[in-house]
């Protein structure tokens, strides 16, 4: 897979999680293909274990298919690999991490990967020498809408949220998922009565949408 401005992001999204050290996605040839690790980490190091897991037998047989998954706990540590689109993520954390949050930014960080793949493909503007026409002046999306009211809401706590609604995409149970996520989070993080008051907010503003899906499909 080529690397895209949007998938080194998604790298750079994943780091800010509390207890996330670092992340990378590396193919079955060994190549690392993105990297976000401190400096203190051995680029060299990296690449020899990239080599070394995409070399071993029992590590390809047990992460084939595109919900493979490995999930392994050391004494000072904890090492996640996920499959994507013909390579892996492989992410190291500190004893720490919260596991739920961990879960749900993953899911994320791999939407954002692979729909930055698709874009590069398939997308004009990714292409050398292609130059971008101007957005065209629009009303609010959904989406910009929810961002907004999740930075109003939250203030200097929504980063993460901004980023899951992000890269949710603009399909209304894409949306709802996130919007779930969202409330999970700020009850975890900041208080259940504010996350009651914010996802009520974000359903109010979800079901349009949703009715007009529903329309659509009957």
């Amino acid at each position: 897979m080529d690397p895209t401005p949007n998938q080194q992001a998604a790298l750079c999204q994943l780091g800010a999680v509390p207890g996330v050290v670092g992340s990378m996605v590396f193919d079955p040839a060994g190549a690392v293909v993105l990297s976000e690790f401190p400096g203190v980490f051995d680029a060299g190091g990296l690449r020899q274990l990239a080599a070394q897991l995409s070399a071993d037998g029992y590590f390809q047989e047990w992460m084939a298919g595109e919900r493979a998954t490995l999930d392994l706990r050391y004494g000072d540590g904890h090492v996640v690999v996920r499959a994507l689109e013909g390579a892996w993520l492989l992410v190291l954390c500190t004893l720490q991490v919260n596991a739920q949050l961990l879960a749900m930014s993953l899911t994320q960080v791999l939407r954002r990967l692979r729909l930055g793949g698709e874009l590069a493909r398939g997308s004009a503007a990714e292409r050398p020498g292609a130059v971008a026409a101007p957005p065209p002046a629009h009303a609010p999306t959904l989406v910009e809408r929810l961002r907004a009211l999740v930075a109003a809401e939250l203030g200097a706590q929504a980063s993460q949220g901004l980023e899951l609604l992000a890269a949710a995409g603009g399909a209304p149970g894409d949306l709802a998922r996130a919007v779930a996520d969202v409330e999970r989070l700020t009850r975890l993080f900041i208080s259940t009565r504010k996350a009651d008051e914010l996802g009520r907010r974000m359903r109010e503003l979800l079901e349009p949408a949703a009715e007009r899906s529903t329309r659509r499909t009957t």
